[in-house]
């Protein structure tokens, strides 16, 4: 059986209209998360989240006009993951949606794990500094490219969703209780997003598909779909010791 717990791994305050052309200005709190699933293979972790560097440096990353990342002591992913009794060895496969800093910032924390990436989002951020290698380019860690949609373990499966950029993936986990479920990474940021097919992207033709195909997996039903951004949605799930069966 696979259990899927959730869990805050920072924050980030940023203006809604950089979600969605109708959001508002005001800048507001919007959560970063992972996940933890455990299943028959081991762990899987989806995301990193935040660097810990973050929680004394808001600015540490992009400088003090960039977005500003919100994050206590408890939001470290290796102090999560100790609540759950999961040290970064345990964990054997990491999926990174993508390697945004928030996605991928402590992806160094895991040297014993695969990366699962796909190879064209690989070859895109290498080297790009919106896409920090000091988190994740690092020559210890083994990344797995992989193609097109991919199964990770049993009921465990990645699938592309570009749009945020080329190559991003957002993860399907078919549970036995409570059905599939979709980890969408920034292919949506928020509910209304897939509520309105609408999103801000660099490609926002490819970003559109992309919401139409996670609506897809889950037969519509939204409920169903973990959105990467939203305060409103992430207050309403279990979070971490609580699991999702």
């Amino acid at each position: 059986m696979i259990e899927l717990a959730i869990f805050r791994t920072g924050g980030v305050e940023i203006a809604p209209s950089s979600f969605l052309s109708a959001g508002s200005s005001e800048k507001a709190y919007a959560p970063v998360w992972s996940a933890l699933l455990r299943t028959s293979e081991g762990n899987i972790l989806f995301d990193t989240g935040l660097h810990p560097i973050h929680i004394d440096r808001p600015d540490a990353t992009f400088g003090p006009s960039a977005l500003k990342v919100v994050m206590a002591r408890e939001d470290a992913i290796v102090a999560r993951l100790a609540t759950l009794g999961v040290r970064p060895e345990d964990v054997s496969v990491v999926v990174n949606s993508h390697l945004h800093f928030d996605h991928a910032g402590n992806n160094g924390a895991f040297p014993k794990a695969t990366f699962v990436v796909q190879a064209d989002h690989l070859a895109f951020a290498k080297g790009k500094p919106n896409f920090p290698g000091v988190y994740w380019d690092i020559p210890e860690l083994t990344y797995l490219p992989t193609t097109g949609r991919a199964r990770v373990a049993p009921g465990v499966e990645v699938v592309p969703t570009p749009g945020h950029a080329p190559g991003h993936q957002s993860l399907v986990v078919d549970l036995a209780e409570a059905g599939r479920v979709v980890l969408s990474g920034d292919a949506a940021f928020t509910r209304e997003n897939l509520e309105r097919g609408e999103i801000r992207q660099p490609d926002e033709t490819a970003a559109k598909e992309s919401l139409a195909l996670i609506r897809s997996l889950v037969g519509d039903d939204l409920d169903r779909i973990f959105v990467s951004h939203d305060a409103a949605a992430f207050a309403r799930w279990r979070h971490a010791p609580e699991w999702y069966r």
